[in-house]
């Protein structure tokens, strides 16, 4: 099946077609086997066919491999479902959390716009689609136990999936390279500690279960004059040697020892 534009001028469509459309049109996406359910086909059916026909007339799109969504009569010329891109995201792969620097856009808390949707699953994901609809995604796999803080939110009067804020600022220093840097997350402590729920911030902190994010939080936390460092160093434990940061910089600066931490980039308020 071809993801390409349509032409400006959709083919008339059969009545089968037409009922199945009116069904599917008020979902923002749909699989082959509601299709197939929808169609009433057998799995040696034609529902593939079926849908092939409808996307060479310009009346799906499809996502992934059995995803498709409908394009509805305002898309205009360009013939593009008008799917937000975190309901795409909840296509692409299950359970999905939009997460990193997208929550962190989301919640408020940067004001850079990432140019890819970061989509946080718990499970390995093989063929990781990186293009859906002219979006980019980067799926990012964890552990089952750190995919936690998920909570759900609305767009276009669809739900969805993504981290709180407290989740999303320890993900990004568990893993700042998806977050653009610790720089960024420090940028988000400072602007939206008093939007955050410390006692939560600090559970998290022990619950994903990397010592080098604990520390991080601690040094900021500290450095930046948040809250209270030494309830959360009571809490967690620190592993010996020193962490980088940000371990997306080179490895060059001061051990912190109270923190555990080499310290190769400088924060402040």
């Amino acid at each position: 099946m071809t993801n390409g534009t349509q032409n400006m001028t959709r083919e008339p469509l059969g009545k089968l077609e037409a009922q199945f459309l009116t069904k599917v049109a008020v979902r923002p996406a749909f699989s082959i086997e509601e299709a197939r359910q929808l169609l009433r086909h057998g799995k040696e059916g034609p529902t593939r066919q079926f849908l092939e026909r409808l996307q060479r007339k310009g009346w799906i799109r499809r996502i992934k491999p059995g995803k498709f969504a409908p394009i509805p009569l305002s898309s205009g010329e360009t013939r593009t479902p008008q799917l937000h891109e975190f309901l795409i995201a909840m296509e692409l792969v299950s359970p999905a959390a939009v997460a990193y620097w997208s929550a962190l856009n989301h919640h408020g808390m940067t004001e850079q716009i990432p140019r890819t949707v970061f989509v946080q699953t718990d499970h390995p994901v093989r063929r990781r689609p990186k293009e859906a609809l002219g979006v980019t995604f980067k799926i990012i796999s964890v552990s089952p136990q750190k995919f936690f803080g998920v909570v759900k939110d609305w767009v276009n009067e669809q739900p969805f999936s993504i981290t709180d804020k407290e989740k999303t600022i320890i993900d990004g220093l568990d893993l700042p390279k998806y977050v653009g840097g610790v720089s960024e997350i420090a940028k988000a402590l400072a602007q939206a500690w008093d939007e955050l729920n410390e006692a939560k911030v600090r559970e998290y902190a022990v619950k994903i279960g990397n010592s080098a994010a604990a520390k991080r939080l601690g040094y900021l936390m500290e450095t930046l004059g948040l809250g209270d460092p030494e309830a959360l160093r009571k809490a967690i434990s620190l592993a010996p040697g020193f962490s980088p940061l940000d371990p997306t910089l080179p490895k060059k600066g001061k051990h912190n020892r109270r923190w555990g931490l080499l310290v190769n980039v400088e924060v402040g308020q």
